[in-house]
């Protein structure tokens, strides 16, 4: 019985320090307060860092393992992205010769900065999903809007896993 209780209390005791690799409670350099500066836009695709920031900030509220802070004075780092390229291309055609399935790719360029100016983090991530061409333009340009979101949103949540696990 008396080794049972100390097996048991080893186990409680060592089983209360276990962590998940890379499942820290903070980003790389100790960051817990984050100020997500203003998307920049590199491609002719209107509106990417709009949609962008705001799943960004979304997912990070609902991960409380960092606070997003509204200005720069109040975080501990800096979030900066860059979204990089978008592109729609065809990856499937029909046997009339006509693009009946397309690719939209969208690559956006982070970087984590702390309070001092040193940069803490720096990568590229991307994010895609394909989608059908519909009979008509106007609905694959609808499906082309939507999908742009939903690989957006894919973006958000791959921004976080990368920040938190071995960015």
């Amino acid at each position: 019985m008396k080794k049972f209780v100390l097996v048991l209390l080893f186990f409680m005791i060592y089983g209360c320090s276990y962590n998940f690799v890379g499942q820290s409670n903070s980003l790389p350099g100790g960051i817990k307060k984050l100020f997500i500066a203003n998307i920049v836009n590199s491609t002719t695709e209107p509106n990417l860092q709009v949609y962008l920031k705001n799943y960004l900030v979304n997912t990070f509220d609902l991960d409380r393992r960092v606070t997003i802070v509204g200005s720069k004075s109040q975080a501990d780092g800096i979030f900066k992205v860059v979204v990089a390229n978008y592109s729609v291309d065809p990856i499937s055609y029909s046997s009339s010769g006509f693009a009946n399935r397309y690719r939209c790719s969208i690559q956006a360029k982070l970087k984590l900065i702390d309070s001092k100016g040193k940069v803490v983090e720096n990568k590229t991530l991307e994010s895609y999903e394909d989608f059908n061409a519909q009979n008509d333009v106007d609905a694959t340009e609808k499906a082309r809007e939507s999908i742009s979101k939903d690989v957006l949103r894919d973006l958000s949540l791959k921004i976080r896993d990368a920040l938190f696990v071995n960015f």
